[in-house]
């Protein structure tokens, strides 16, 4: 019996792969690296009383990262809105450390943060994460 032409059409494909299936573990394995940074940043925010939110992010990942904050800050009363804010943390392996989100500009009427974001990425290489530099407004 003579196989179907699309059985043929699939081994010849899988022949053709085979090389590139070779080097599929290494491929395979930076895409977990890059899954697990995604994972072991742990974030926790607070709120301060009156003064705004504290965001706090701890390095449980292998390697020294760099995280970037932002959020936005709005007034409820008659006070100007400050808007958008960041800030960003250099984290060593096992780190803590966080800013604050503050309410202060908006004075007593109040005010509410929202639009809240992080995102961590490897530390690249040369750099020293145990100066834990902060940028942008607390």
């Amino acid at each position: 019996m003579r196989p179907p032409p699309s059985a043929v059409l699939l081994a010849l494909i899988g022949i053709a792969l085979a090389p590139s299936l070779a080097a599929a573990p290494r491929r395979q394995r930076s895409a977990l690296k890059s899954k697990a940074l995604g994972n072991c940043p742990a974030f926790h925010q607070s709120r301060l009383g009156n003064e705004g939110l504290r965001f706090e992010l701890h390095n449980t990942c292998a390697l020294p990262v760099v995280c970037a904050l932002s959020w936005s800050v709005h007034c409820r009363g008659s006070a100007e809105s400050p808007g958008e804010r960041a800030s960003s943390l250099e984290l060593a392996v096992g780190a803590t450390d966080g800013v604050i989100a503050s309410g202060s500009a908006c004075g007593r009427d109040g005010w509410d943060i929202d639009g809240i974001r992080w995102s961590c990425l490897p530390q690249p290489a040369g750099h020293d994460a145990a100066a834990g530099a902060k940028e942008g407004d607390l």
